[in-house]
């Protein structure tokens, strides 16, 4: 017995490529942000932010868009975490020793703050 194919319609197939790609390079960027940097509260001193990130060859850690990627990637884990809704201040930028004892062997790291959300009224 012969079987039969559903045919798509032709403006179904590039509209599901187009959605799986987009989809693809969000996936990719949060992959990255997850695998190449973190964010957390530093407990020995409330009230500071420590983000780390991983440098490599497409993420040097003195270029210009590399840097660019990695505020990108704090940004996501600010929104992630709802961290300083009223914004942040990074207070230093500085290589980690390859010889410090931590997790994630990240290379940056950033001290962050939150900065106050403007109001128009004190409480």
């Amino acid at each position: 017995m012969p079987t039969r194919r559903a045919r798509m319609p032709s403006i179904m197939l590039p509209l599901a490529l187009c959605l799986g790609s987009c989809a693809a390079v969000d996936d990719h960027r949060d992959y990255e942000r997850h695998s190449m940097s973190d964010l957390r509260e530093d407990w020995r001193r409330p009230g500071t932010l420590l983000f780390e990130a991983t440098t490599s060859a497409r993420y040097p850690a003195d270029g210009e868009t590399a840097e660019a990627v990695r505020m990108d990637w704090l940004a996501g884990w600010m929104k992630r975490f709802g961290h300083c809704p009223g914004g942040w201040e990074i207070l230093s930028r500085t290589a980690i020793d390859p010889s410090e004892v931590h997790a994630r062997r990240h290379d940056l790291r950033y001290e962050l703050r939150c900065l106050e959300a403007a109001s128009g009224h004190r409480h």
